[in-house]
């Protein structure tokens, strides 16, 4: 996950202006899939929609996404982008493509636009939830849905320590290792709120952009705050660390949905 600014310095600009664009809004159960990015003989989201625009348009279609989910995570508004000769309008080829999709993937919105949008170079900010299931027992329908945190949290205590996170920030302590090398660990957090309902805690964060398994770090942090294992203090110092050695270990993938992927506003 690069911020948009990141990702624009590496933009291909080149593009077929005599195909036509289309941008899908999509919602999937991460449980079975092992991510978004398409990997030899593995279940993955792209994969299975890139089947899909095969069967309609009759050859290969590269979909490119706004970023990429790992192995467990779910989404309710990733978005992708690709391609190709005109063939519906929006509105069937939704309709198409949800009935050559399992079960576990919809396509929620289909749009035409300019060939020139980019799903994920001209995203500008994310937005993602993270489920906690905050009881002794765990709710056997949130399985794959939640992180089951059976002992009691200090939900005051992990609303100071979230504070240290909003506006700009160096979060290398809170970043995996991706396996390529990046520009900057730099990031701006515009919003990070947490809510309790019941059983259910839902962390709530929206930046300009995410690094590598970011929220996921950031909430195992913030839950060894809430179970008194690191101080509010503590917390603030480890992202002032910068470094990834110096903080607590990251929270299942179960938990994580990339809920929505904003966009500039189309000229009028």
């Amino acid at each position: 996950m690069t911020s948009s600014l990141e990702q624009r310095k590496r933009r291909p600009h080149r593009f077929d202006a005599t195909l036509q664009g289309h941008k899908l809004t999509l919602a999937y159960r991460g449980t079975d899939f092992s991510g978004w990015q398409r990997q030899p003989n593995k279940r993955t989201v792209q994969e299975c929609i890139e089947n899909a625009l095969e069967k309609i348009w009759g050859a290969k279609i590269i979909l490119q996404g706004s970023g990429r989910t790992d192995t467990g995570v779910h989404a309710l508004g990733q978005v992708a982008s690709f391609n190709a000769p005109r063939l519906h309008a929006d509105s069937i080829l939704q309709r198409a493509l949800n009935a050559n999709l399992p079960r576990d993937v919809r396509v929620v919105k289909c749009r035409l636009v300019s060939p020139a949008f980019h799903a994920r170079f001209d995203s500008v900010e994310k937005t993602y939830r993270y489920l906690i299931w905050n009881h002794l027992v765990q709710d056997p329908f949130t399985w794959d849905t939640h992180w089951h945190v059976p002992r009691p949290l200090d939900l005051t205590a992990m609303r100071r320590a979230s504070r240290f996170l909003q506006g700009k920030h160096d979060f290398a302590s809170f970043t995996s290792n991706p396996g390529y090398e990046r520009e900057t660990t730099v990031r701006t957090m515009r919003r990070v709120s947490l809510v309790h309902d019941k059983e259910t805690l839902t962390f709530h964060f929206t930046a300009d952009g995410f690094l590598y398994r970011m929220v996921r770090n950031l909430v195992g942090g913030l839950v060894k705050v809430g179970l008194g294992k690191i101080s509010v203090a503590d917390f603030g110092k480890i992202l002032h660390a910068c470094s990834r050695s110096e903080a607590p270990a990251t929270a299942p993938a179960c938990g994580l949905y990339l809920v929505s992927v904003k966009y500039p506003p189309r000229p009028s």
